[in-house]
């Protein structure tokens, strides 16, 4: 079933649950955290032996699940006995634990929680101590080294990986273990036997990764066909990896390097939020599905399953002192000052974030006065810093700098070098002050300056002169001082993105724009014109989301770099000075310092006190500032597809289906004929499958959130749907794409078309009484109603030979139905026996009408009335859902299945055909290509039936029809509005046009006396008027040709005349006597004129058993001239069958 919202979005959604609560509740966090206890029993179980069980930590309300024991199979019920209720109803993150201890870890909002004493006999109720409070309010798991006794998590929006000390409470003393090239880490598992860490990245391209304990040598494994991996797991007896994808809905695993990956299960609707491994099961549970199951770590065959009434779910952990095995801690003999972790080498003593390791690697050493990460607040006497965890509400004191100056008056920070630069507007001077040595210098001299910016790739300071209206520079390399713009208009705000040496600033007077410029001096550039804008200032480039943000009145607002998607984010309350960090807002106003979540937030989520009279903020983190020409996180480091980051530089790969080509761009050889079109909804791609060896190659297409397909034989166009509602069309080259029409009211789930007027029928479904059939006029987008009234209809296919729509309906209707094409006459074929009816194709050659049942997972069969119903194959647990016929064969996708199958028609037996491909999605609608013939109706396929607009073929002829409101005229041919162009003309004749209606193209014949000026067809325009004029098609022929021609002829004839009688001569002389014929192929017949024109555009004569189209209209319309394997006649004038 297609849903309308992508699968990844609802836990996003999460966060507006928890904003309206995390306020209110989290003071009482801090002190207590009030849990519930149930306890699961197990009926006919195989058992657990004590202290052992699974923790799975919901809300409804927040409770901790005790699963002391698993049912035999899938059937097997569950007991509970709830002791306390909660008085809250937050999220529970992820959990870990150390039985050994008798502790359990639990992330809840952004802080980690330890319970101690904890006991699965005891369901009194504990309360929870903060262990560490300075992670973000966000997804992601945590893990515990139960060896060297670390804690780890994943902080996806502060975008690293930290560690520290399990059992100090310190809230300094963590470790950020690993940050560069992480945009949004979440899944988290460690084997501490063999000292790997495991952890995904889900942004840009979502990869997993494995290292040391200490972040160190990563390694890449696995990063083609993910999408969102949100929890992992590990067998360390096995080495095996396991993860959930949520939004491709598959439980996966491979071996420590990557390899050996398979798709254990796919969970349709099931996205798994919470992986453990344990007892040679594989344990998940899904929020959103309410549900906790385990299955086979091989087969994925289901073990045991429990849906919940109003419970979810989320994150779930084996509480099990044997299966932490290890019991020599490496580090319990080096004494390390902070902290210390098991690396591949040996124990290793780490420093908590701002210290440093002294050079006996055991002690650790503080030389800045600095938080190493923070936010900078300006006013004129000071500069102080406020921790980087005040993104979390976290109180502590600001630090302040001991700048000598009494007037700051703007400044920018060079985190890696420890320098904060500034202008001292009293000694009118650019200065330096170093943090570590806390001395300052004088750089420059200078008239005044505003908006201090800092380049550090080419390590240039640019600030402007309010008083000149210029753009200054100065090189910290050179010590040298430069004009880069002058005469600008009231500038202000500027700003620099580094890594292209690109400027931008705010300029006008009393309405003002954001312009681009350059470091070289390019001639600058409106970006956001001023009708865009109120009263932009505090503009700012962001590296992480390359987006430039600004504020307009009250409002954060940003827009690409280019100037484009101008998005609104939050309101400020006159805001004076704003920054964006990562995920979070930051602004000024007044003496508070405030901060939101780039997430649902539509206000401060925190605010804190800093210093009085603040003029300007920055943020501090040398993590921002690595040099990334190379980078992943950098224009995607320049690959066309896939960026992989190393220890020694990114490597760019391809999407299953491309090849890597020399400037790192990827790109396929598209397949032009034998062919399976098919679309991968998971990760919105269009592949293409040869239908001789099974290859794949992926459609250079950008498309998003896709349901229905279909291929035009005839015109190579292909066409695929959306949920916004759109019908786009393409060539298999990407080229040419182009919206084709919009539906109304909701998306289109399937699509067929009619290749005997090139026109497109869908299926509205899942929009309750606004269910229906439609069709759309190729060469106009005109769109009609056919069926009202259906109960979600899926899947269409068409008859035309026939005059029939088939469809299915799975609302509170489950059918299958049948109408003529025009839409009258409808039937139910097909309405027992079938649960799920989703995909349809017709055997043209045997008049047989084919379904796949998601629910049976069975494959049948009948004719077209519903009679002679036959079961043809049934594959088990599948999810069957699209299919096509292509000679003896007929192919369909399954949801579960990583490949298309092929199967005999008539058998049922499987056809070797390709081998599956874990990194496929959820495969959805197919269409084939094979060059094969069209099913077409005579009656339509030969100029439009003669209709003005529809032409619907039926059982017993053809119907004219006309687009919604609009009625047809007494001709019951021409729809009302419609202009018919006239065919009595005075230069040319039409040839193949007997009434002419708006987009039609029709060739024509010069008169006597006329020659051709232009080309040789023309085009009936809307208002009913030719296009071009048929003026200018034909010239008339000049006399004085006239003249010379006749003077040719009859010089041709009388030389002709000689020559037989010489002949003639020849023959009396040697008295042999031949007959001789001679013939003039010329026709002076009108309708054979027509007929001979007919034959040379491919036509045959009427009567004949094959047929052609004659839709030139729709042909020149859209038809993609630009493919290379494409010849320019038109593709309707092709043979077709007839069954």
């Amino acid at each position: 079933m297609h849903l309308p919202c992508v699968v990844q979005h609802i836990l996003d959604s999460l966060f507006a649950f928890e904003d309206c609560r995390q306020r209110v509740k989290m003071q009482l966090l801090q002190i207590l955290l009030i849990i519930e206890i149930v306890v699961f029993f197990g009926y006919g179980s195989s058992g657990m032996l004590e202290d052992k069980c699974l923790l799975i930590g919901s809300i409804n309300p927040t409770s901790l699940i005790i699963v002391k024991e698993f049912p035999k199979g899938p059937a097997g019920s569950f007991s509970n006995a709830t002791r306390t209720i909660a008085d809250t109803n937050l999220l529970i993150y992820s959990i870990a634990s150390d039985p050994k201890k008798n502790v359990v870890f639990l992330a809840i909002l952004d802080t980690i929680f330890i319970y101690h004493n904890f006991s699965i006999h005891r369901h009194t109720s504990k309360g929870l101590l903060t262990q560490h409070r300075s992670k973000s309010a966000a997804l992601g798991q945590i893990a515990f080294d139960f060896v060297s006794s670390n804690l780890y998590w994943c902080d996806s929006m502060l975008n690293w990986i930290a560690m520290k000390p399990a059992y100090n409470i310190s809230i300094t003393n963590y470790k950020v273990i690993v940050e560069k090239e992480l945009l949004q880490p979440e899944g988290l598992a460690l084997d501490p036997e063999d000292r790997l860490m495991f952890f995904s990245d889900n942004e840009p391209n979502a990869r997993i990764e494995k290292s040391s304990l200490d972040g160190e040598n990563r390694v890449t494994i696995v990063y083609k066909g993910l999408s969102r991996v949100l929890t992992l797991t590990v067998d360390t007896a096995g080495d095996k990896l396991y993860w959930s994808d949520f939004s491709r809905e598959t439980l996966e695993s491979s071996n420590y390097d990557g390899s050996e990956r398979i798709v254990i299960r796919r969970e349709n609707h099931v996205a798994v939020s919470g992986l453990v491994y344990y007892q040679n099961m594989v344990h998940a549970v899904s929020f959103k599905a309410k549900r906790f199951y385990a299955v086979d770590k091989t087969t994925g065959s289901l073990i045991y399953a429990k849906e919940f009434s109003s419970r979810q779910p989320f994150a779930i952990n084996a509480y099990d002192a044997e299966s932490q095995r290890y019991s020599y801690n490496p580090c319990s003999s080096l004494n390390c000052h902070h902290m210390c972790v098991n690396t591949q080498s040996g124990p290793k003593c780490l420093c908590s974030e701002g210290f440093q390791l002294d050079r006996n690697n055991k002690t650790c050493s503080d030389n800045t006065p600095f938080y190493k990460r923070g936010f900078l607040v300006s006013n004129a006497s000071m500069i102080v810093m406020h921790d980087i965890h005040s993104t979390s509400g976290i109180p502590s004191k600001y630090l302040k700098t001991n700048i000598l100056s009494n007037n700051i008056e703007t400044f920018a920070v060079d985190a890696k070098s420890d320098i904060i630069y500034f202008v001292d507007s009293e000694s009118t001077s650019l200065k330096k002050y170093n943090i570590i040595t806390q001395r300052t210098s004088t750089l420059a001299s200078i008239s005044s300056a505003r908006d201090l910016t800092f380049d550090w790739i080419a390590n240039l300071l640019g600030w402007i002169e309010p008083k000149q209206s210029t753009i200054q520079s100065f090189s910290v390399n050179s010590q040298i001082a430069v004009t880069i713009y002058s005469n600008l208009q009231n500038p202000s705000s500027l700003t620099v993105d580094p890594y292209n040496g690109v400027l931008y600033w705010i300029s006008g007077t009393s309405k003002r724009s954001i312009v681009r410029g350059s470091w070289t001096r390019d001639k600058p550039k409106v970006l956001v014109s001023a009708d865009s804008l109120n009263n932009p200032r505090s503009l700012q480039y962001d590296v992480t989301s390359e987006r430039i943000y600004w504020l307009d009145r009250r409002t954060i607002k940003s827009s690409m770099k280019m100037g484009s998607d101008i998005k609104n984010h939050i309101g400020t309350d006159e805001a004076t000075k704003s920054l964006v960090y990562k995920d979070y807002f930051c602004w000024i106003n007044g003496d508070k310092l405030y901060f939101a979540r780039d997430l649902h937030s539509k206000e401060a989520d925190w605010a804190l006190n800093t210093t009085q009279n603040s003029k300007d903020v920055s943020v501090f983190d040398a993590s921002l500032q690595h040099k990334r020409q190379g980078s992943c996180n950098v224009l995607n480091g320049g690959c066309g597809e896939i960026c992989v980051p190393g220890e020694k530089g990114r490597t760019c790969e391809c999407d299953i289906g491309l090849q890597l080509q020399p400037d790192q761009s990827c790109d396929s050889d598209v397949f032009t004929s034998n062919f399976i079109a098919v679309m991968d909804y998971t990760h919105q791609r269009i592949l293409q499958i040869d239908l001789k060896t099974g290859a794949v190659v992926k459609l250079p297409l950008s498309i998003s959130i896709s349901t229905g397909l279909a291929f035009d034989k005839s015109t190579k166009t292909l066409f695929f749907s959306s949920i916004n509602r759109s019908i786009m069309s393409t060539s298999l080259h990407g080229k040419n794409t182009m919206l084709f029409c919009t539906i109304g009211v909701s998306y289109a789930a399937s699509l067929a078309i009619d290749y005997s007027t090139g026109n497109l029928y869908y299926t509205v479904g899942r929009n309750k009484s606004q269910d229906y059939i439609g069709v759309v006029q190729r060469s106009t987008s005109i769109q009609k109603t056919l069926i009202n009234n259906l109960s979600e209809p899926r899947h269409i296919v068409l008859f035309s030979s026939k005059g029939y729509i088939f469809w299915t309906e799975m609302g509170n209707r489950i059918a299958i139905g049948r109408t003529h094409m025009d839409g009258t006459s409808k039937t139910y074929i097909v309405t027992t026996g079938i649960k799920f009816p989703n995909g349809l194709a017709i055997d043209y050659s045997s008049s047989r009408l084919y379904w796949t049942d998601l629910r049976t997972n069975t494959i049948e069969y009948s004719d077209p009335n519903g009679g002679n119903r036959r079961l043809l194959a049934t594959d088990r647990d599948a999810f069957l859902y699209d299919i096509a016929i292509h000679g003896q064969y007929l192919y369909y996708t399954a949801w579960n299945r990583e490949l298309i199958t092929k199967m005999d028609k008539v058998t049922g037996s499987k056809i070797p055909f390709m081998s599956e491909h874990q990194e496929f999605g959820r495969l959805d609608s197919l269409d084939i290509y094979a060059d094969e013939n069209r099913d077409v109706s005579l009656s339509c396929s030969i100029n439009n039936g003669l209709c003005s607009t529809f032409c619907f073929p039926t059982p017993n002829g053809r119907t004219c029809g006309c687009q919604d409101n609009v009625k047809l005229q007494s001709d019951q041919l021409t729809c009302e509005g419609v202009f018919r162009c006239q065919t009595l003309l005075q230069n040319l004749t039409l040839i193949d046009c007997l009434l002419p209606y708006p987009g039609l193209s029709c060739h024509f014949n010069c008169n006597a006396g006329y020659e051709p000026a232009v080309n040789t067809t023309v085009l009936c325009g809307s208002e009913g008027q030719w296009m071009p004029s048929t003026d200018t098609l034909c010239k008339e022929i000049r006399k004085t040709e006239i003249t010379y021609t006749y003077l040719y002829v009859a010089s041709a004839t009388g030389a002709f005349v000689a020559v037989m009688v010489m002949i003639g001569i020849i023959c009396l002389v040697k008295r042999q006597f031949r007959s001789r014929e001679s013939h003039d192929g010329t026709s002076s017949n009108a309708v054979n004129n027509q007929y001979i024109s007919y034959d040379s555009q491919g036509y045959l004569h009427p009567g004949t058993k094959n047929h052609y189209h004659s839709i030139v209209s729709v042909y020149n319309i859209i038809h993609d001239e630009d493919l290379d394997d494409e010849s320019v006649t038109n593709p309707y004038l092709t043979p077709v069958y007839e069954a």
